[in-house]
């Protein structure tokens, strides 16, 4: 079928989004999201969209919504922020594997836990998007401009880390390097 025949089919709802009802913004796990998209009001809806987008963002909420993207009708979550409204498309419910192990609850000892939650306290601090990049595609745009002037492609190291680790020794060993005052304070040296 061509698109043409595709956007025939297509009924004045297929083309719009419908929604299907309000939810708290808390309520949907983030395992349902799939591709965000902004969504923008058609000129005329500006009033509508925005009366729209501080009534969900004053009371913490999203609308459930549908649509039809190319050949697959999409559930969509129409989430609220500062600037404006972003669409989340969403996977159905029938489309979210199982979990395919079960992770078996570990009693944990109080120290162990501290330590870690020590590790993450000394590792946060506010997310800043443009301070991460994706350092394989650089690799790759180098080796390809080095195929390009007919240099050869060395192969890079592959022993990796082994998968297996002692993640406490791993603890203490970032809280000793992080120079925690809490460490000190224990009288630990």
């Amino acid at each position: 079928m061509t698109n043409e025949e595709l956007e025939r089919i297509k009924t004045k709802k297929d083309k719009t989004i419908h929604i299907i009802q309000f939810a708290k913004m808390s309520e949907i796990n983030m395992i349902y999201y799939e591709k965000d998209y902004y969504a923008v009001p058609e000129s005329g809806a500006e009033k509508a969209y925005e009366l729209l987008r501080q009534a969900l963002l004053s009371q913490r909420k999203v609308a459930i919504a549908k649509t039809v993207m190319g050949t697959n009708e999409k559930l969509l979550v129409l989430y609220p922020t500062k600037e404006g409204i972003i669409v989340k498309t969403l996977y159905y419910h029938d489309e979210i594997a199982a979990m395919p192990k079960s992770v078996a609850k570990m009693k944990l000892d109080e120290n162990e836990l501290n330590m870690a939650k020590m590790l993450i306290e000394n590792m946060t601090k506010p997310f800043e998007p443009a301070a991460f990049k994706d350092e394989y595609q650089e690799k790759l745009r180098n080796a390809i401009m080095k195929k390009i002037q007919g240099q050869e492609i060395v192969a890079v190291d592959t022993s990796g880390p082994s998968n297996v680790i002692d993640l406490m020794e791993a603890l203490r060993k970032s809280v000793e390097l992080s120079g925690s005052p809490d460490r000190t304070q224990k009288g630990t040296a």
